[in-house]
């Protein structure tokens, strides 16, 4: 079915009063009843040009089957209604279809931060709709509205920008699940945020990221793509994985290393990307000339920095924050603490921007760095940020600076370097919960984590560790884990 929503015109007035005169439809409406065709004419009329108002028809295969709109429009926010008309169409999630067409254009053309509705509480069904559409119940209201002459309890919902998710712009599969872990001596409760699950190439953060720079990478239509990552790179995995997917040339710049091969690279190479290996004081001009060399072949070339760093990046992990507020709000959990591994720092980036976005201000964010030193890390993720919120013209009126917690005690001796407490870690983990963590990224980030809490003295606590995945990397470590764990 092709489903789509447009403005209300004066051809559609007689739907509009067959439906709203329909018993079946008007139960809960709050109308002058009967509605008639003179009235309902002189009311579009007076409400076409009415900028506060935004009045639509639902039609499915270009036949209109209900209305829908946004009421009281103002700069910030907008009252939503719907009524299926059509009965024959009730029941096929076509309400729930319209309605995120409407959300989307309430979001992102009239620029709203919050639509909300007004439902009665004896009706179901519209309590369904707000519960799928990721409407929050935020309070009764006793005797709010009078219909029939008699005064009627409410429910007032409410959805904000960040929290709505276009479905064809986020799918399902994107979404992560997070799962209680364990309890420790102090009373910190452990739950994961499982992105290491997400559906293609093994998941994890990288695979996050690359869905948008490939939005751009075929909405382009360009034929090549070139980045940048170490041997173990699980960002340079996912990249050649989906140019092979979508059969487009993929170049991976890498710096020499004397380590042996490991799962990462050997998935590269799978792929058949083609990996050029420089000294890592030459990567910015050997990155240049691989780009003037694909283009001058007539390719059409795309970058992607090393990590997926940049705005597409950081956008990827505000999604993140906001599927972990909607999480919280369902399960009736407030996470104190998000930890996570942190590289390139768009992760963190992402992750504060979401909180600030969300005015999350007293939770506390905490990045444990496996290889940058806490200055320059802290200042990558500033310089992140403020890219950030400037694409979006967002201006934030204070530091957000001092929202950057990043903890570089657990590096290990540097990038892909660890030791016998990070291999112990990723063993206990693996064998009490069956989760894969490994030595260059998670198992390092977990192991601070937990070492993080004891130096702080946490207790009462709900912590959220964020997996970030790297699950081929954990066949890596195995006989390291078996020898020294």
């Amino acid at each position: 079915m092709d489903i789509t929503i447009r403005k209300f015109e004066s051809k559609d007035i007689p739907y509009k009063v067959k439906w709203i005169n329909d018993p079946q439809n008007n139960q809960y409406l709050h109308y002058d009843l009967p509605l008639e065709i003179e009235k309902t004419e002189t009311w579009f009329k007076k409400n076409k040009d009415n900028s506060s108002r935004y009045d639509a028809v639902i039609e499915v295969n270009n036949i209109p089957v209900g209305i829908i709109g946004l009421l009281n429009i103002n700069e910030f926010k907008a009252e939503y209604y719907i009524t299926i008309g059509d009965s024959t169409f009730k029941g096929k999630n076509i309400a729930k279809k319209a309605s995120n067409l409407l959300l989307d254009y309430g979001f992102n053309y009239l620029g709203l931060r919050l639509i909300y509705l007004f439902t009665e509480i004896e009706n179901i069904p519209m309590q369904k709709l707000a519960h799928k559409l990721g409407m929050f119940k935020e309070a009764t209201l006793n005797d709010y509205l009078i219909r029939d002459g008699l005064y009627r309890h409410c429910y007032y919902y409410t959805i904000n920008k960040d929290d709505f998710f276009n479905e064809i712009e986020f799918p399902k599969e994107i979404i992560s699940d997070i799962n209680y872990l364990e309890k420790d001596d102090s009373n910190n409760e452990f739950y994961m945020k499982r992105d290491d699950l997400i559906s293609f190439s093994f998941g994890g953060n990288k695979t996050r990221k690359a869905k948008y720079f490939f939005k751009e990478i075929l909405d382009g239509k360009y034929t090549t793509v070139v980045t940048y990552g170490s041997k173990s790179s699980n960002h340079c995995r996912v990249i050649s994985n989906l140019c092979a997917k979508h059969s487009l040339n993929c170049v991976i710049v890498s710096p020499y290393s004397e380590e042996p091969s490991n799962y990462n690279r050997d998935l590269i190479q799978m792929g058949n990307a083609e990996i050029i290996e420089c000294a890592v004081n030459s990567v910015s001009i050997t990155i240049d000339k691989a780009i003037e060399k694909k283009t001058n072949l007539g390719e059409k070339v795309y970058f992607i920095p090393g990590g997926g760093h940049g705005n597409n990046g950081t956008q990827a992990y505000v999604d993140a924050y906001h599927e972990i507020v909607l999480w919280e709000r369902k399960n009736k959990i407030t996470f104190d603490y998000i930890f996570f591994a942190s590289g390139t720092g768009t992760t963190q980036a992402g992750l504060i921007a979401g909180q600030l976005l969300h005015n999350d201000f007293d939770r506390k964010i905490v990045g444990i760095s496996i290889a940058r030193d806490k200055a320059r890390g802290k200042q990558v993720i500033l310089d992140s940020l403020k890219e950030y919120f400037n694409s979006i013209n967002h201006e934030l009126n204070f530091d957000y600076g001092q929202y950057i917690k990043l903890e570089d005690q657990y590096i290990a001796g540097g990038y892909g370097k660890s030791n016998e407490e990070i291999y112990d870690t990723i063993k206990s983990i693996y064998l009490r919960n069956g989760v894969p963590l490994n030595s260059t990224y998670t198992g390092k980030a977990y192991y601070g984590m937990k070492e993080y809490t004891k130096q702080k003295i946490l207790s009462n606590k709900n912590i959220l560790f964020v997996n970030t995945g790297g699950s081929p990397l954990f066949f890596n470590d195995l006989e390291n884990i078996n020898s020294k764990g």
